[in-house]
């Protein structure tokens, strides 16, 4: 599903349905917890992503390397239109991996404060490798709302490392220069105040070629209009709960990363 520059954004989720409904509204959820639901990863396709291999049982239809990949969805999203999001909360975690050659995965997140950071050593390919053969790959967290045409606000969760690094740090640096002047003067402004649009561009280096992120300002969002006080609200909201700590990530264990590229190599759905 390709999202035009163009497209009008539903703010929220909320579709016409029999009135009678809201009399029983949440039965069936009680027994749901946060062990039961996905959050999306947005993630850009890589060619060795499965959902790119018509062969592959995770293909989707029309997908191509470039394209924004909704791991819950199950979507694609066109690379140079992109998708528009708020970011609503910003961590920095180190992720091991254990390497594809021992079968690949995700085991454990880190807070950068862990001691286990200081224990790895630099290999000859520029990965921090730990002592027991798996790497740490310093990775940069956006919980975000993705601003879906048709469903409205969307949680999702985008992750950068390797290359994608330094975008990170441009986001973020752009993010924080946002000011603006109240009654006890300059203020910064709360990250989801803002409207971004996520593309993808064609990187390389001397390891490889692949796809990465590209980052630009939509606009600002004006609380006094009732759609971007609701999105206000809800990103603010979600930023708090992922504060709280009221949001924990869980990448599978059958995904893995290719250490120099930040690349997905295989896409699993993650729960929070």
């Amino acid at each position: 599903m390709a999202q035009s520059k163009e497209v009008a954004v539903k703010a929220d989720n909320a579709v016409a349905v029999y009135a009678g409904f809201e009399e029983v509204s949440g039965a069936g959820f009680q027994e749901v917890t946060a062990e039961d639901l996905a959050i999306p990863f947005l993630r850009v396709l890589a060619q060795l992503s499965p959902q790119v291999n018509k062969r592959d049982a995770a293909y989707v239809q029309g997908a191509e390397a470039g394209q924004i990949f909704n791991t819950v969805l199950n979507e694609v999203y066109d690379g140079e239109d992109g998708i528009e999001v708020i970011a609503c909360h910003y961590n920095r975690r180190f992720v091991e991996w254990q390497p594809r050659e021992k079968g690949g995965g995700y085991v454990q997140s880190y807070e950068p404060t862990d001691p286990i950071v200081a224990t790895t050593t630099r290999n000859d390919q520029g990965n921090d490798m730990l002592p027991n053969g798996n790497y740490l790959s310093n990775t940069a967290q956006f919980f975000v709302l993705m601003l879906h045409p048709e469903l409205g606000a969307q949680r999702a969760l985008i992750a950068m490392s390797s290359t994608q690094l330094k975008k990170a740090r441009k986001w973020m640096t752009q993010a924080q220069s946002l000011t603006a002047k109240g009654k006890n003067g300059t203020y910064t402004l709360p990250l989801m105040s803002q409207v971004y649009r996520l593309t993808t561009v064609q990187e390389q280096n001397d390891k490889g070629t692949w796809y990465g992120w590209e980052v630009s300002r939509s606009r600002q969002l004006d609380p006094t209009q009732d759609d971007d006080k609701y999105l206000f609200e809800t990103a603010m909201s979600f930023g708090q709960s992922v504060k709280a700590g009221d949001i924990q990530v869980k990448a599978d264990t059958t995904t893995s990363v290719d250490p120099n590229t930040g690349e997905v190599l295989d896409e699993k759905d993650s729960v929070m």
